[in-house]
């Protein structure tokens, strides 16, 4: 069975302009996602979810560079985004992350569409809390059934919405060996740019398909890099907003 990776992206951040565009070896942080996902064996189609914003124009073209399929739909309602973008290339369930996860590791892409596939009947799928790179998996059908219940267009945080609503949300259990729960790997800020560049610079020319174990191995051997995001102002900051997002209701 085929699988379809959708990355849901915009260009509206306020806390670092523009970040999906900003460079990393001259590449834009939102083509490596791109690529490493590319590396991925379970995964057949990559499509870029944006909006209609003429200010997400640009990622359109780069979808378009990449050789991959862009939706663009609701600005807002990110759960009928990707359920428009499901039904238009006739998805049953699909692998999913925001696209400020930069260092999304192709292995764990693939342990995880494994699982989903093997175990069956479950309607969402996350990644273990301190996992560095993992993805969700979104079952269709149950996302229809969401969309038709909920009450509010505004849907940039919605696990909660398959939770209240008492769908079967499972967690991939990955080796502990594998999990950082003190590191911060998504791109919001701008000391999380110059953290995931310094992983790059360090990993990418001699592995381009570097994986979460690499990354750990790597912060053993150079633990500053850790340090470079990881502030209790920086950490305290990033919660804040998490927390503060999480807390719109859920109809």
């Amino acid at each position: 069975m085929s699988f379809s990776f959708l990355i849901t992206a915009r260009l509206k951040s306020k806390r670092l302009k523009k970040k999906l565009l900003l460079p990393i070896k001259n590449i834009p942080i939102i083509v490596h996602m791109i690529n490493r996902i590319k590396f991925s064996n379970e995964i057949s189609r990559i499509i870029l979810c944006t909006s209609t914003n003429v200010q997400d124009d640009p990622l359109e073209v780069i979808s378009k560079k990449e050789n991959i399929l862009c939706f663009r739909g609701s600005e807002n309602d990110v759960l009928q985004r990707l359920l428009d973008a499901a039904n238009k290339y006739e998805i049953d369930s699909f692998a999913n992350m925001t696209a400020d996860s930069p260092l999304i590791d192709p292995q764990l892409i693939d342990k995880t569409v494994k699982y989903y596939k093997r175990i069956g009947g479950i309607d969402l799928l996350l990644p273990t809390e301190g996992s560095l790179c993992g993805c969700k998996i979104v079952n269709v059908s149950s996302l229809k059934s969401i969309c038709n219940k909920k009450t509010s267009n505004n849907t940039e945080v919605w696990n909660n919405y398959f939770i209240k609503h008492g769908f079967n949300v499972e967690t991939y259990k990955i080796n502990k060996n594998l999990l950082l729960k003190s590191f911060k790997t998504s791109l919001d800020y701008i000391e999380d740019y110059k953290m995931i560049s310094e992983i790059f610079n360090e990993l990418y020319d001699a592995n381009p398909n570097f994986s979460s174990m690499d990354i750990i191995n790597l912060i053993k051997i150079k633990p500053h890099i850790k340090s470079i995001n990881s502030s209790t102002f920086l950490i305290k900051r990033w919660k804040n907003h998490v927390n503060r997002v999480s807390n719109i209701p859920y109809n």
